[in-house]
């Protein structure tokens, strides 16, 4: 091995910059359901009495609520989701006086549900652990508010009905990835102004533990087997890449340009080179596998670039599922754990003596 060759190894053997936290594959789907309590607010007998003399003397206005929901991860930060809910119901016991005396008139509950069409976006809580993010969602509901009555109340305004309204819904919450494909939330969602056909327009709090399920998450192919290895290049992610990024840096282009003096030196008919990417275990297995994929392509772009021919040249990303590292890194948490990692992150270079055939064999089942 060269001088600059040897120079290269040893400045460049730490890659595949933090593989962020972030998690979630871009433009995928879930599912979820969620089961809590909900109570309904802003039901003072001042807005749902029906006169001076007949109005409300007690409520019961908090039950169990949940729904389900279908989301859309446009990328690890931002997601948008359907959801459906049923928000609870509150009950009224209505009184009337006469003479100075008091009478039961019977009772009447309120209840509501609806569909919401939400964004979400979601922050990584990597200071507590890599797997914890906190989110918020906002958008509308379209919300079905059912009222009925009972006793003298249905003789005076009616038996009750029906009213569907759109109303602002809002949610804050913590979600925690136990698995690739599965992970937990918990949330406190707020619907505000659920209109009725009384004068109550009733705020709805709802507070769940919800489960998600990630869909269609692709099998990471299983690499090409390649032989009669004759020398490997390691290099380090963070210096060709910025953080979480696949684009070659300045120092990373140098770099690559001391490697060159040796690259474009073989044979294309004798000689193969794979370009491999890797990645800690910070963040999920997607996210990492196209991260190492896309990192792997830039070099191979550039070497290809600086004069090595393009037959002999090939690249392919692994993600996290060949560490170095071992166990050394278990009980490291945050900033520490991420160094402690960096002899993961990287990209190799495979120099292999083979024939051209072989080559282009490779080139088809990795691309």
């Amino acid at each position: 091995m060269k001088k600059t060759t040897l120079a290269l190894a040893i400045a460049v053997a730490s890659l595949t910059a933090t593989a962020a936290n972030a998690g979630y594959e871009d433009n995928s789907f879930y599912i979820g359901g969620r089961v809590g309590w909900t109570e309904m607010y802003k039901l003072d007998a001042k807005k749902v009495r029906i006169s001076e003399d007949f109005g409300i003397s007690t409520t019961d206005r908090s039950n169990v609520g949940g729904g389900a929901f279908l989301g859309f991860q446009a990328n690890p930060y931002l997601a948008f989701e359907l959801g459906y809910d049923w928000l609870g119901s509150a009950k009224y016991k209505r009184s009337s006086n006469t003479a100075g005396k008091t009478y039961d008139e019977g009772h009447s509950k309120v209840s509501a549900q609806g569909v919401s069409l939400t964004g979400k976006l979601s922050y990584p809580l990597s200071f507590i652990t890599d797997d914890l993010d906190v989110y918020a969602r906002a958008g509308g509901m379209v919300t079905i508010a059912k009222w009925k009555n009972g006793g003298k109340a249905k003789e005076i305004v009616g038996k009750g009905g029906t009213k569907t309204d759109l109303s602002p819904v809002y949610a804050l919450g913590l979600d925690y990835r136990f698995a690739d494909d599965l992970s937990t939330r918990l949330e406190y969602q707020y619907v505000n102004h659920i209109h009725t056909k009384t004068n109550a327009s009733p705020d709805a709090g709802l507070l769940t533990l919800g489960i998600t399920y990630r869909l269609g998450s692709p099998a990471v192919p299983a690499p090409v087997e390649i032989k009669t290895q004759e020398r490997v290049y390691d290099l380090n992610a963070d210096v060709l890449f910025a953080y979480a990024k696949a684009d070659l840096k300045e120092k990373g282009r140098q770099e690559l340009d001391r490697l060159l003096q040796d690259l474009v030196k073989l044979s294309p008919t004798q000689t193969a080179i794979v370009v491999i990417g890797h990645t800690d275990r910070i963040g999920s297995e997607n996210y990492n596998q196209k991260l190492s994929e896309q990192r792997a392509h830039s070099v191979m772009r550039y070497l290809v670039s600086k004069g090595v021919p393009s037959d002999i040249i090939s690249a392919r990303g692994v993600g996290k599922s060949q560490p170095v590292t071992g166990s050394e890194c278990n009980s490291r948490r945050g900033a520490d754990l991420k160094a402690c990692l960096a002899p993961d992150r990287r990209v190799q270079i495979e120099v292999k003596a083979r024939n051209l055939q072989e080559v282009q064999v490779t080139r088809d089942t990795t691309h």
